[in-house]
């Protein structure tokens, strides 16, 4: 017997374990085998969760009324089938959060990560603050799936998934466990009543940040644990009245106009008056802010021309239209307020993708800025009650 392991041993070393070792080896292997198998996913349509970010009687995943398609321009209206701003509160013990969803158009956008432009972003809220906790990265294709996180504890979490910036989405799906739960919000930790309103631009609708979660809006949102409702569109914010006939219709608690960037000073001068006086027609005391334009950083080197789009003198007609339309209303109606955007995103010409849309520090800058001049001001106004 001893020759015959001497001779197993010398010529078929890896043979040993199995013969010598056999319980122990059953037992190493099932433990591998144990810590290798992954637990089922079961998914769950978001749609049944809490949506935040939306007007009344829109498609699932959009952010204007199915009637507007008859009255605002066609460009608006696809913008408005883009996702931005749009989330989704639900809770959950799950270990893994895992999305699966498919997009309207799979656009690739070369100033957007594409996890911004169509992916998503999960927070959960721990120790009475939104915690970033990981993106649903997207592929190259309309049907996506996308693990967000695993290997968590199993404990009951409350979420805030924010959807595609650039893209509409068709369906959404959030998997968990299948031996987890999940649920609409069990805690009421953002305030649904009388959402806030931004009606602006790129910059608004997000442009350029790298996920979701980090726009000025939603960094806005999720500090003041208000719904914010984003109606920025592209290239398409112009003081256009016929929004207003439909972000009036929640009654928002306050309004934020961001339109500038997009507007000639001839376009501000013949929308904004109108829509002012829409707004006041609807609520004569809703806080309104007016946002200047910011200089672009090329505008500095650009020659100037105030009949040409970007120069310094185009952008200074503009924001000195905006504040001509202010004081002029201001003298006829209350609660109206204008915000210089001279501190706007810093000076020092670190804050931009491409010279017009903020990057991160942009959007965190801009955020901080209007949350100190919003604050000033609304505050302002209660002591003077």
């Amino acid at each position: 017997m001893c020759a015959i392991l001497y001779l197993i041993y010398n010529f078929h070393p890896k043979l040993i374990p199995n013969l010598i070792y056999t319980e122990s080896a059953v037992e190493i292997k099932e433990s591998i085998l144990k810590n290798k198998i992954t637990k089922s996913t079961i998914f769950h349509n978001a749609a049944k969760f809490k949506i935040l970010g939306k007007l009344p009687e829109t498609d699932l995943y959009a952010r204007l009324p199915k009637e507007a398609k008859k009255f605002v321009s066609e460009p608006v209206w696809k913008l408005s089938r883009n996702s931005a701003g749009i989330a989704i509160r639900f809770s959950s013990n799950s270990s893994s959060i895992k999305i699966r969803w498919t997009l309207k158009d799979n656009v690739v956008y070369s100033n957007m990560t594409p996890i911004a432009s169509k992916g998503f972003d999960l927070y959960t809220y721990s120790n009475e603050k939104w915690q970033f906790v990981g993106v649903a990265k997207p592929s190259d294709k309309i049907q996506n799936e996308s693990i967000i996180i695993d290997g968590m504890q199993a404990s009951e979490r409350e979420y805030l998934l924010n959807l595609p910036l650039y893209d509409g989405v068709q369906s959404l799906e959030i998997g968990i466990d299948y031996d987890a739960h999940i649920s609409s919000p069990i805690q009421n930790i953002i305030d649904n009543n009388k959402p806030i309103v931004f009606y602006g631009t790129s910059i608004t609708q997000g442009a350029s940040a790298s996920r979701p979660g980090l726009t000025y809006v939603a960094l806005l949102g999720r500090n003041l644990n208000k719904e914010i409702i984003n109606l920025g569109f592209s290239g398409n914010g112009k003081f256009d009245k016929i929004l207003a006939n439909y972000f009036m219709s929640i009654n928002p608690s306050f309004i934020v106009l961001d339109c500038t960037p997009n507007s000639p000073s001839d376009t501000i001068r013949k929308n904004l008056p109108d829509l002012i006086e829409f707004v006041r027609s609807k609520n004569k005391t809703v806080p309104i802010f007016f946002v200047e334009s910011i200089i672009r950083d090329f505008s500095y080197f650009k020659k100037d021309d105030k009949l040409v789009f970007g120069t310094m003198s185009f952008i200074n007609q503009q924001n000195n239209t905006l504040n001509e339309i202010y004081k002029e209303k201001s003298m006829k109606h209350k609660n109206l307020y204008y915000i210089n955007s001279e501190k706007l995103i810093g000076n020092d010409h670190e804050a931009t993708i491409d010279g017009t849309h903020f990057n991160d520090l942009g959007h965190f800058r801009a955020y901080e800025f209007l949350k100190c001049e919003i604050d000033k001001n609304l505050n302002k106004k209660s002591k003077s009650h």
